[in-house]
């Protein structure tokens, strides 16, 4: 059995701009907090995202985007994995001239070749004009990581999880991610599977629900996944919202080791 990518996630508390912003110590405290725990705990590599902020646009507004640039650059220096970007809702713009100017491997894109509508609007599917958008920034080596039927989302046009993957990697993705209904919600076997035989040759990612006592049941269909839920020191389920628990609960790094012993455990 092939030993798997696990990235793990910094979620950071609202950003500048967001009405539930503090201040800006306290969001760089948290990701320091997490980044430290999740590096301890071994994962294989990090990703930055603004969770938190509600609403969510297509396109961070001004201020958010600064914000989110300004903890990517403080942040990375102190990596020694690879890191990737996921500015919500779908700003790979941002996201590629990060990664392009300071040495990301990936953007995560909700929405790339399935249009889907959400609690914070429609966003359609353009994958040409992000492919377009990254070669514009010369920023090809940066991979696309591709959300099919993303979580959290209701699909405009149905249909079969197998033609989302195949139409994501015919239109650029580096690999696809497949996901369950919300947050900490983990997709089936089966869902994996069908994106397994849909492409073979391409990078499976698993984006929500991992933990250390299910992950075993995936690893066969799978290159990477992306966890966040499972690390943290409280995960009780929710069912009036997306997020498990909130900004301000930090990640346990017996929780982390505990899901890396799983994972590497053959």
């Amino acid at each position: 059995m092939s030993m798997i990518t696990v990235f793990g996630m910094i979620h950071f508390s609202p950003l500048e701009g967001d009405p539930h912003f503090s201040n800006k110590d306290l969001v760089l405290e948290r990701a320091k907090a997490d980044l430290e725990v999740l590096l301890l705990g071994g994962v294989d590599g990090i990703i930055f995202e603004n969770n938190f902020d509600n609403p969510k646009f297509a396109f961070l507004p001004a201020k958010q985007s600064a914000h989110f640039e300004e903890l990517v650059r403080t942040l990375v220096p102190s990596l020694s994995v690879p890191w990737g970007v996921s500015p919500l809702w779908n700003d790979y713009p941002l996201g590629f001239r990060l990664c392009q100017e300071l040495g990301g491997v990936l953007v995560r894109v909700p929405v790339f070749v399935d249009s889907v509508e959400t609690v914070y609007g429609t966003f359609e599917a353009e994958p040409e004009r992000v492919m377009q958008v990254r070669k514009d920034l010369g920023a090809e080596q940066v991979q696309v990581i591709a959300d099919v039927q993303v979580k959290h989302a209701r699909m405009l046009h149905p249909r079969l999880l197998s033609e989302s993957v195949k139409e994501a990697v015919i239109k650029g993705a580096d690999g696809v991610i497949i996901t369950g209904s919300w947050t900490g919600d983990p997709p089936t076997v089966a869902m994996v599977q069908e994106a397994r035989d849909a492409e073979p040759q391409t990078k499976i990612y698993i984006g929500s629900g991992m933990t250390p006592e299910n992950i075993q049941s995936f690893l066969p269909f799978i290159d990477a996944c992306i966890v966040g839920s499972a690390f943290k020191e409280q995960s009780v389920q929710k069912q009036d919202g997306p997020n498990i628990v909130g900004e301000d609960v930090r990640y346990d790094l017996d929780r982390v080791k505990r899901f890396m012993e799983a994972v590497r455990t053959n």
